[in-house]
């Protein structure tokens, strides 16, 4: 377990990241806030789990991704409230459908197939990018990739 002092001395540190990698995925400051003080509680609680593979920003970035992810999968059921509500296209922005549309899908993913898009299509990184975040090789990324895909397209359809 981290000592308090551990704890803070990563706030300082890495804090800001934190909140960056959150606000980027959540679009949100005060989610993005949220997420960022629930990722260094749970890094106090359960600090043991960094097993220095990594380096901890590696670590960090990974816990942001998962604690975002679990954040938008909580909006569920105001989605589904939503869903209901149709406003004319004249109040509904450009944009707004397909990020509706996302956020709905990334909650129906698994919390590693979402992490995965989110590192594709969201973060933009190379299957090398990825592969040294998940610890495995660029080959498996592309498998896990292509089965991202097929799973996508299925929702989809």
């Amino acid at each position: 377990m981290l000592s308090r002092g551990e704890i803070d001395a990563l706030y300082r540190t890495h804090g800001h990241a934190v909140y960056r990698r959150a606000l980027r995925l959540l679009q949100n400051e005060d989610d993005a806030r949220d997420v960022m003080q629930d990722v260094f509680v749970e890094l106090q609680r359960r600090g043991e789990q960094f097993d220095g593979r990594s380096s901890i920003a590696t670590y960090l970035y990974s816990m942001t991704t998962h604690a975002c992810l679990n954040w938008i999968r909580n909006r569920r059921t105001r989605l589904r409230l939503l869903a209901g509500y149709r406003p004319g296209p004249e109040l509904i922005p450009a944009r707004g459908e397909g990020r509706a549309l996302a956020v709905e899908l990334l909650a129906m993913l698994s919390p590693d197939d979402a992490a995965l898009a989110i590192y594709l299509h969201c973060d933009e990184l190379t299957h090398g990018e990825i592969a040294a975040l998940r610890g495995c090789s660029r080959r498996h990324v592309g498998a896990l990739a292509a089965r991202l895909q097929r799973r996508l397209e299925e929702k989809l359809a």
